[in-house]
């Protein structure tokens, strides 16, 4: 029996399915119940799809709960062993996990896992992309052969409570980050650790972190292969530009240590970085307006991303941060910012306010700025920048905007305002 029908039968065992949570991951489990399940009674719990103010007794009914990643128990006082709880995840990497190769991490999975795909795909391997960066494992299952390797984004989220991990699971770094979703700081890190808590001894597991003792202890890794890679030299260094986008040395060192585990040659591997964009919202070049470079890096929701892409860039000269205030401590930011080349500092929002405020001692005042919104401070940053004006966050969105690609598309339409 393959991989496939096993999936499928393993469901098949169950006469009501509850799938809680009806976003991407929610609707793509009910097109597959259509078709594969047609026996097996579906009960969609989701208070926006229902109305209704006794939704969650949706999930006593079912045998099975079907859990999407956005939902936190933790915020609607359920306990995971309240019910029977799977997930799109769990199941996937249960039945297909020995050809997964899994990332997570707080920032640089979908780069990663872009590049990864990329670099197989120029060695003439088959690979399938999927998970957080935007299609669900289900529409890639029917094609999925024994040759087949599937390149999966994992988030925090998505790996919550989940009791199995990839072949080969990668890491890339720890931050605090979700504090709104999770119980506690650790909480969120051990969400984490499931991408290889539960590999086996023949596994695969790679990291870049370079105080693990911090976070998880030696014995706690399964996998006889394993390899913090945060000391590791690049055999090939690459150089790249504002308008190509930036892979950062981090990442570089993962993907070398892969390179060398799956004997890829060198030539894949440089045509892979040759070929490389950056993603929308990851240090993007938007464009030159009157000799000024504008880059959109949305995606920097945490301070360290904004202080990454400072040390990256090198020569900006104006800064634009602020968001969503999650309880995250700036202080770090703060002192970096005030020991930093950066001329100008325009903050908005919540949290630019909270950086304005610990700034403002150790900046002029003709440098600092408090704006009211991003509109304003695209309208500010015009009149003062004279080389790179960076948008870096250092927050989340959800005050003001959906998430960070509505953010970002926001700003890339500021600026192309003439």
């Amino acid at each position: 029996m393959s991989k496939l029908q096993n999936f499928i039968s393993e469901l098949q065992g169950y006469k009501k399915i509850a799938i809680f949570g009806y976003g991407v991951e929610g609707k793509s489990f009910h097109t597959f119940a259509k078709k594969y399940l047609p026996e097996v009674e579906i009960r969609i719990v989701d208070k926006a799809y229902r109305s209704e103010e006794n939704y969650l007794d949706g999930l006593a009914e079912a045998e099975l709960v079907i859990k999407s990643p956005g939902i936190s128990l933790h915020n609607l006082g359920i306990g995971y062993d309240d019910y029977n709880f799977t997930s799109i995840t769990e199941l996937f990497i249960k039945h297909f996990g020995s050809q997964i190769i899994g990332v997570t991490g707080t920032k640089g999975k979908s780069t990663l896992v872009t590049l990864i795909d990329s670099m197989l795909k120029n060695t003439v391997k088959k690979s399938l992309l999927c998970g957080n960066i935007g299609l669900p494992p289900l529409e890639i299952m029917e094609q999925i052969d024994d040759e087949s390797f599937v390149v999966m984004e994992l988030s925090s989220h998505q790996l919550h409570h989940i009791n199995y991990s990839p072949h080969i699971a990668i890491l890339t770094n720890l931050f605090a980050e979700h504090l709104d979703y999770y119980e506690s700081e650790d909480d969120y890190y051990r969400a984490k650790f499931n991408i290889f808590l539960h590999q086996k001894r023949d596994d695969i597991f790679i990291t870049n972190l370079p105080n693990q003792e911090k976070f998880f202890s030696q014995a706690e890794v399964k996998a006889e292969h394993f390899y913090n890679v945060h000391d590791k030299e690049l055999k090939i260094p690459y150089t790249f530009d504002i308008k190509q986008g930036y892979i950062h040395h981090a990442t570089l060192q993962i993907l070398e240590q892969l390179c060398e585990l799956l004997d890829i040659d060198s030539a894949a591997y440089t045509k892979t970085l040759r070929e490389f964009r950056t993603l929308s919202h990851r240090l993007e070049y938007v464009g030159e307006v009157g000799g000024v470079s504008y880059i959109n890096d949305s995606i920097a929701t945490i301070p360290e991303a904004t202080i990454e892409a400072i040390k990256i860039l090198k020569d900006v000269d104006t800064l634009i941060v602020g968001g969503y205030d999650r309880g995250i401590d700036y202080d770090g930011l703060a002192a970096f910012l005030c020991g930093s080349d950066v001329a100008n500092i325009i903050c908005f929002s919540d949290t630019g306010k909270q950086i304005y405020e610990k700034i403002k001692t150790c900046k002029k005042r003709e440098h600092l700025f408090y704006t009211k919104n991003l509109q304003q401070s695209v309208a500010k940053a015009r009149s003062v920048a004279k080389k790179i004006v960076l948008f870096s966050p250092a927050a989340s969105s959800f005050n003001e905007y959906k998430n960070f690609v509505e953010r970002g598309e926001h700003f890339r339409e500021l600026v192309n305002i003439k």
